[in-house]
């Protein structure tokens, strides 16, 4: 066996960094979505029979931090543009942010490198459980930051990532770190059966895969239609009466289809029309006139319509002050309001300022006067013959629990409204757009994508792109889409198999410790 323990302190420095080299270059827009399954080995070597606390901690902070600065260093953009700070502000605050986020890394790096030490015959086995236990803390502590999970990474392998239906994006991250975990085995244990068990996770993977391209469940016709207003409006334009007139104007015509042979095609055929998060001054319920051109719109399209806007409202019945909501209006053809959704996971920093007393020196993203308020509960539209429609706004795309909560609560398709205009050109609306992915693939849904400047999208149940349009543009995405009424078994019951990864991972530490303790005690 190796004896990586005595690698000189800078080679395992070097390959906790490679990790994360590797691991930046799986997400777009490098995208080499093929280096998931061995992007996590070289800190599995590097952390191997670590016997040092400090090391072992500190390779999981260098893998950390350099996957999230390849990834979200575009947060310090958004920090210095629209947050208030300086440069070197923003690039300080992104830091410790970076900080935080990386300690989940040294967590993983430090528990695999105890079970190592400890068990050195099954710390492989228990490898991808340990990784899912620190991403489903990465996504809930604090609460929770799971931008590029590393299961997101296996979006376009179409077939294989059918598993999140089971599983979540989490399934695809326990088989991602399950080949990487083996790969490494075979390096620090070379033998035959080291080798046994890397050829089976790899022929079981391919089973899935070939099985769920085989056996996979259909998407439901897509014979209704939608048109998908991207409507590029400037975060820094500034809106009076007559310029917001003529904007009002021009996204009605590109709302309104003229090809009315097409609209009318079949005496069941349900329209939509969706406009993006509100990335302008629209206030629904407190602009009459606004309010007016909006019911318009639905009416002379004979469509359901869904918009983005900000609403107000008091915190009590006899409070003066009101609180904003980041909302969505529903409309129905015939011009009446049916549902109002109101953002439920709100944005730190983007929407409010978590722990103010800390973080006073930071301006909220948001022009809105105020916190935004969160709200309470998710909201199921309910359309023409049974069906209906679930709306969940920019961020929360990337919040599996949630989004499936729509889906268990009936909803038979997704519809996700967002502004990505404040990621600039950065990768994020890329990333953005592959988590949102999942979400169909986790619930079986059609899912329609409105983005003010993009990326808005159709995408089918099995995570495909079908239909969009290009960034940065005023323009229109019109195509067609299904409902599906099947539930999967994460929309179902939710993270149980993170649930799962967490006691298991418990477990393990637990008898670590509880060794540790017996080891000491016959010593003394």
């Amino acid at each position: 066996m190796p004896n990586l323990a005595n690698l000189p302190l800078l080679k395992k420095l070097l390959l906790a960094l490679a990790a994360g080299v590797l691991n930046w270059a799986v997400f777009p827009k490098i995208g080499l979505w093929p280096l998931v399954w061995i992007c996590q080995v070289p800190l599995l070597l590097a952390s191997f029979r670590e016997n040092s606390l400090f090391r072992s901690l500190l390779f999981g902070f260098v893998a950390g931090l350099v996957f999230f600065f390849g990834t979200c260093h575009w947060i310090a953009g958004v920090l210095l543009n629209y947050g208030g700070l300086p440069w070197i502000g923003a690039q300080l605050l992104f830091l410790l942010l970076a900080l935080y986020l990386s300690s989940f890394y040294a967590l993983f790096s430090w528990a695999f490198a105890r079970l190592s030490l400890s068990a050195p015959s099954i710390c492989f086995w228990l490898a991808p459980a340990l990784w899912v236990s620190t991403e489903y803390l990465r996504a809930q502590v604090l609460t929770g930051f799971p931008w590029c999970l590393l299961g997101y990474g296996l979006v376009d392998a179409v077939n294989l990532a059918q598993i999140a239906k089971w599983t979540g994006v989490y399934g695809l991250s326990f088989a991602a770190i399950s080949a990487s975990a083996f790969a490494a085995e075979v390096v620090v244990r070379p033998s035959r059966s080291a080798a046994l068990r890397l050829g089976s996770v790899a022929s079981v993977l391919l089973c899935l895969a070939w099985g769920f391209g085989w056996t996979g469940r259909e998407p439901g016709k897509a014979t209704h239609l939608v048109r998908i207003v991207q409507t590029n409006i400037d975060l820094d334009q500034k809106l009076d009466a007559l310029t917001k007139s003529s904007l009002l104007n021009e996204l009605a015509k590109l709302s309104i289809p003229s090809d009315e042979p097409q609209m009318n095609a079949g005496s069941d055929v349900l329209r939509l029309i969706l406009w993006p998060e509100t990335p302008a001054a629209f206030y629904f319920n407190h602009d009459p006139e606004f309010r007016r051109r909006m019911e318009n719109i639905a009416i002379s399209a004979r469509a359901y319509f869904f918009l983005g806007f900000v609403d107000f409202r008091p915190p009590s019945s006899d409070s003066a002050e009101r609180d904003p909501y980041n909302s969505v209006a529903m409309i129905s053809p015939e011009g009446r309001a049916i549902s109002q959704y109101d953002k439920v996971h709100l944005v730190p920093f983007g929407e409010y300022i978590p722990y103010q007393n800390l973080f006073f020196f930071v301006d909220k993203i948001s022009t809105e006067a105020g916190n935004f308020r969160p709200g309470d509960r998710v909201v199921v539209t309910p359309l023409d013959n049974q069906r209906s429609a679930g709306t969940f706004v920019c961020y929360e795309a990337v919040v599996p629990d949630l989004v499936r909560q729509f889906a268990r609560d009936g909803s038979q398709l997704f519809v996700n409204v967002t502004n990505d205009a404040w990621f600039g050109e950065s990768v994020a609306p890329f990333q953005h757009l592959a988590m949102a992915r999942m979400r169909a693939i986790e619930n079986h849904r059609y899912l329609l994508r409105a983005a003010n400047n993009g990326i808005s999208a159709i995408i089918n149940p099995d995570g495909r792109i079908v239909n969009t349009v290009p960034r940065n543009q005023r323009t229109f995405l019109e195509g067609h889409f299904g409902f599906e009424t099947q539930m999967t078994v994460y929309s179902q019951y939710g993270d149980i198999f993170a649930w799962l990864c967490l006691f298991a991972s418990a477990v393990a530490l637990i008898w670590l410790g509880t060794k540790g303790r017996k080891a000491c005690k016959t010593i003394s």
